[in-house]
């Protein structure tokens, strides 16, 4: 679940919950000597995202409305059967389902997957700001409702957000801004992904041949699922699984400039911010869905409300001074970050018809999380400019956690940074820099990580504790990355071409893993720094502008291509090398071994010296993105293309399918991959190498004299699309399929997850 070291499924992103509309820019940090002022918080990077600010002048309005639908994108297939492959498959007494009222081959090729995930989505979403303000006061207002049906019955999203942004300054050298955010969201989410029933939706089509007629009764009830103990279409029908969401950011800023003189000036930033969040999850299952009538308990209910609460302060002061043909800026503070999360789940049986409340049930069963956690950090930066052409930065950052084994203990994380810019270079180069970096980050243990959790246990029928499986680490240290950084931009023929180009290599050190024990130490597992690993990687981008060099007709064409790959191995394990992930060895799992990727997956196959045989890698060869933009007078129209080449996922979806006979290349391929279960695990281990249009746009801008008449600032109109198009050899519903959400290892595991969809908009922006 959700709550648990590995969570299975798609927990949300609450990034998601932050209105695209509201922001001015995203700034990413991506390597340790960018982000190492931000400390144990930063091993995966920073994002900054910066919302828009107020402006003096005149109130503007901007409205803007998308509508569209949603559509199934990609589909796994199904096994079309004739009555002699059903007869030998599943025997005549179940062959026979196929008849019909005369007791003859009905030919019936239901397609579940086209019948459960073909719904159209209506996607709708309304958005409106406000901006202005004064020389002293300025404001920024925003507001957003947004409703996306989804492409299964009875699932989809909806939000509302508003947004206050406001800047006062009291006078030349105080000034205060405050950002509000209020969000509320709601998503029914359906089931899918794994499960230990057969209720999901892709485990209960996997097990339904397509002869057999499970669709909905004349009177709106559902039969019966022969082959299954759930009727898929019946659960997408009455199943609830909501999540409800009301979130309240805010920050406040103070500025104060201390002195400013000619050469030299000192100002001092103290920031605070919280961001609160009430969820509420319900799952329930009526008592008359066939999964739950044939239990003693029947139907259930299950309510999990989680409050949680992060606060952050930081203080900081900023000295700039300049002197003959240098600049020094000098940054420096301390920041205190807290977390608070409540979460209670309650687990109802026996449900009451008719009743959804967790009282109104025979049996009850509560579960209580508490997580507390407290860091604070300082740092002190210094950069420094020489002419033009010459920067340096240097600092560090000195970070202490209450997840840490020793709370009093300082973790520090230096940073150096240098790069040279040679302006116009050789003829060629309109200007050329070189760069290098290096720094450190780290990546803080969970916060129950250093403590042996006590559970509650009914022992001769008395209430006690017992310690749990996982043995905490009283010395646990957070992980460290040290990264080094190489790279060069330069830009050629007047603005033609814009290359930025970097290689980049980490150490990471003290690994934090959870480790097999045996099973004398009454414990199943331990938290332990227990490793080392190196990762290297390239990252290029290239932006041509053609139309620098040639006239296109008055068309103007940007083209940009991303590029990035890595890899990664582990250098050094205290421990013996594990397994780790997935379900089970023959299934497909990741090794952890000396001189192995993490993520390499492996399954039963050994060589002649008994070791594993690596099966495939999560890791992809490389990434690559390709953008197309035009321009031709009031017409803009751009696309985007993203490829994956390599990168493998294990496929439990085909084998849901295999034991269910319904596998489209089955007749095949099916009982050959399904002799060798146990013994071979490749025929699950699929390539995940595609290519998709991410995202296509065309707008239309009125001419300024038609939206001057109507009174407007600007008009535009336009279409938009979304994932229209996939090419995959992968049989599964979504190459970029991860069982366990946003998992840095053991992410790729496919249960037939929720489908992938295709979106087509139409939209309207209006400027007042």
């Amino acid at each position: 679940g959700a709550g648990s070291s590995r969570p299975q499924g798609q927990p949300t992103n609450r990034i998601g919950d932050i209105n695209p509309n509201d922001i001015a820019s995203i700034e990413v940090l991506k390597g340790a000597s960018a982000a190492a002022i931000y400390g144990a918080r930063a091993s995966n990077g920073v994002i900054i995202i910066n919302t828009t600010r107020g402006k003096g002048g005149k109130t503007k309005f901007n409205y803007s409305a998308r509508r569209g639908t949603s559509e199934l994108l990609n589909k796994m297939g199904h096994r079309v059967f004739t009555e002699a492959e059903a007869i030998a498959q599943y025997g005549a007494d179940v062959a026979a389902l196929g008849n019909d009222a005369n007791g003859n081959w009905a030919g019936n090729d239901f397609d579940y997957e086209e019948i459960l995930y073909g719904e159209t989505g209506q996607l709708t979403e309304h958005t409106l700001s406000a901006i202005g303000g004064n020389e002293k006061t300025q404001f920024y207002l925003g507001g957003q409702y947004m409703d996306e049906g989804g492409i299964i019955k009875n699932t989809g999203y909806e939000k509302i957000s508003g947004r206050v942004n406001m800047d006062h300054r009291f006078n030349e050298k105080a000034k205060v801004s405050v950002a509000t955010n209020i969000v509320r969201t709601s998503a029914d989410r359906g089931v899918t992904g794994n499960d230990n029933t057969n209720l999901t939706y892709g485990f209960s089509i996997g097990f339904t041949p397509s002869f057999v007629d499970i669709r909905q009764n004349a009177d709106g009830s559902f039969p019966d699922n022969p082959m299954n103990p759930s009727n898929p279409l019946e659960t997408a029908e009455h199943f609830v699984n909501n999540e409800l969401t009301h979130r309240a950011l805010g920050s406040l800023q103070f500025d104060y400039s201390i002195f400013q003189q000619s050469t030299q000036s000192l100002k001092f930033m103290a920031v605070a911010g919280a961001d609160f969040y009430n969820q509420e999850n319900t799952v329930f299952a009526p008592p008359f869905l066939q999964i739950e009538e044939s239990k003693t308990n029947a139907g259930q209910s299950v309510m999990t409300t989680t409050d949680n609460l992060n606060t952050n302060l930081s203080l900081n002061f900023v000295h700039k001074m300049k002197m003959s043909g240098m600049s020094f800026n000098t940054t420096a503070g301390q920041q205190y970050v807290t977390r608070d999360r409540n979460s209670v789940f309650v687990h109802a049986t026996g449900m009451v018809p008719t009743q959804q409340n967790v009282d109104q049930a025979s049996a009850q069963a509560a579960y209580h999380t508490r997580i507390k956690q407290q860091d604070r950090g300082l740092y002190v930066q210094e950069e420094v400019s020489v002419g033009d052409n010459i920067y340096l930065a240097f600092g560090a950052r000195g970070d202490v956690s209450s997840t840490m084994g020793d709370t009093e203990a300082t973790e520090w994380y230096p940073k150096m940074a240098a790069s040279y810019q040679f302006g116009e270079f050789a003829g060629m180069f309109d200007n050329l820099k070189v760069r290098f970096a290096r720094g450190e980050t780290g990546n803080m243990p969970s916060p129950s990580a250093k403590y042996s959790a006590m559970g509650l246990a009914n022992i001769g029928g008395v209430n006690g504790l017992l310690t749990s499986s996982v043995k905490g680490n009283a010395d646990i240290k957070p992980e460290r990355t040290a990264e080094t950084e190489f790279g060069v931009d330069f830009s050629l023929m007047g603005g033609f071409a814009v290359v930025e180009a970097t290689y980049y290599q980490q150490n990471i050190t003290d690994l934090i893993l959870q480790v097999d024990m045996p099973a004398s130490s009454g414990f199943s597992s331990s938290w332990e720094n227990g490793g080392e690993m190196t990762t290297e990687g390239t990252e290029l981008s290239v932006t041509l502008n053609p139309t620098q060099l040639v006239s296109l007709g008055g068309v103007d064409w940007t083209f940009r291509t991303n590029y990035y790959s890595t890899s990664s191995e582990v250098t050094k394990l205290n421990v013996d090398a594990y397994n780790y992930g997935g379900f089970a060895t023959f299934l497909g799992t990741y090794h952890i071994a000396e001189g192995w990727s993490p993520t390499a997956i492996v399954g039963s196959e050994v060589d002649a010296d008994g070791e594993y045989i690596e099966l495939g890698n999560e890791t992809p060869d490389y990434q690559v993105s390709f953008f197309n933009g035009f321009k031709f007078g009031s017409v803009d129209f751009s696309f985007l293309i993203d490829h994956k080449e390599g990168g493998s996922a294990i496929n439990l979806a085909n084998l849901i399918y295999d034991l269910g006979g319904t596998t489209a290349d089955y007749a095949e391929n099916g009982d050959d991959r399904l002799a060798g279960l146990g013994a071979v695990t490749q025929p699950y281990v699929e390539s995940t190498t595609y290519t998709t249009l991410r995202e296509v746009n065309l707008t239309y801008t009125l001419p300024s004299s038609l939206s001057d008449a109507a009174g407007v600032s600007y008009l535009q109109v336009g279409i938009s699309g979304r994932n229209l198009w996939l090419d995959t050899d992968y049989s599964g519903l979504s190459p970029e399929v991860s069982q366990f959400g946003n998992e840095a290892v053991g992410g790729s595991v496919d249960t037939a997850p929720f489908p992938l969809s295709k979106s087509l908009y139409f939209n309207l922006s209006v400027g007042i």
